[in-house]
């Protein structure tokens, strides 16, 4: 009984196997006179979508360029026919999924021509450059992609008549974790870009800063420029925004004085 059991079960596996083949032949069969009997070729294609300044080689060791097959009439003549003839060139365009890769799709790092309304990804966002020294611009190290706090300062002199302030002027929080989108003239580069170190060198300390921010925040910017200048406080990338009260201009003990003792607290940086 248990020999007739295991000839039924290998049988059973055997038809299994010719009616996966014959249906295999099958559909191939339709697929073939679907595309007339057309002789299929390996070409190479955006498996993903592609953005604009990717570089080739990361396109191609990470997947997002592989090969496929296409009938032959469909094949671009100038379809690339290896990987190595996008080495150290760029995506000149977003190139979407599923295109064939010819030569001109990835070009030279020096053809990408990428203008700076271009680098404002927000249409709700406006790019605004205000002038500080290096004492108000962090010595000159911020570089495109930093984000600062903005400090205004508030003068205290004309205070109400029979009281002196402690303090003639006192900083105040304009705006906080505000995005760096130039410094002199290098920017925040795209993917693909690649630095000008002439450029570089000579805008490293221009102490010109522009900002990536919605309109309202240009015209308080704008104003807080004329108004007397600014200071600028370069902030860790995990840094927290929080609000600030304005600082008492005619307290009688400064921080130092009372329980805070240090700016991190009583106990100190612990970092």
């Amino acid at each position: 009984m248990s020999s007739r059991r295991t000839l039924i079960l290998v049988g059973a596996i055997a038809l299994g196997l010719i009616a996966a083949l014959l249906t295999f032949n099958y559909v191939r069969g339709i697929e073939d006179r679907a595309n007339n009997n057309a002789k299929r070729v390996d070409v190479f294609v955006a498996k993903t979508d592609i953005p604009r300044g990717t570089p080739g080689e990361t396109a191609a060791s990470g997947g997002a360029v592989g090969q496929s097959q296409i009938p032959q009439e469909f094949r671009p003549a100038s379809a690339i026919t290896t990987t190595d003839e996008i080495q150290k060139k760029v995506a000149l365009f977003d190139i979407p999924q599923n295109t064939p890769i010819v030569q001109d799709m990835f070009v030279d790092p020096a053809q990408t021509q990428i203008s700076f309304r271009e680098r404002l990804k927000n249409p709700e966002q406006v790019a605004i450059t205000v002038s500080v020294d290096q004492v108000h611009g962090v010595a000159g190290f911020l570089v495109p992609g930093d984000e600062v706090n903005i400090l205004v300062m508030q003068d205290n002199s004309g205070g109400d008549s029979g009281s002196s302030a402690s303090i003639k002027k006192t900083a105040r929080y304009l705006y906080q974790k505000v995005q760096v989108l130039a410094v002199g003239q290098s920017t925040l580069l795209s993917p693909g870009e690649q630095v000008d170190a002439k450029t570089t060198a000579a805008n490293q300390n221009s102490g010109m800063i522009t900002f990536n921010v919605p309109p309202e925040a240009a015209q308080w910017i704008a104003s807080a420029q004329e108004g007397g200048g600014m200071y600028l406080s370069l902030v860790a990338d995990d840094y927290k925004p929080k609000p600030l009260p304005e600082i008492n201009p005619n307290t009688s003990t400064l921080p130092g004085e009372s329980g805070e003792l240090t700016p991190y607290g009583p106990n100190g940086n612990q970092d």
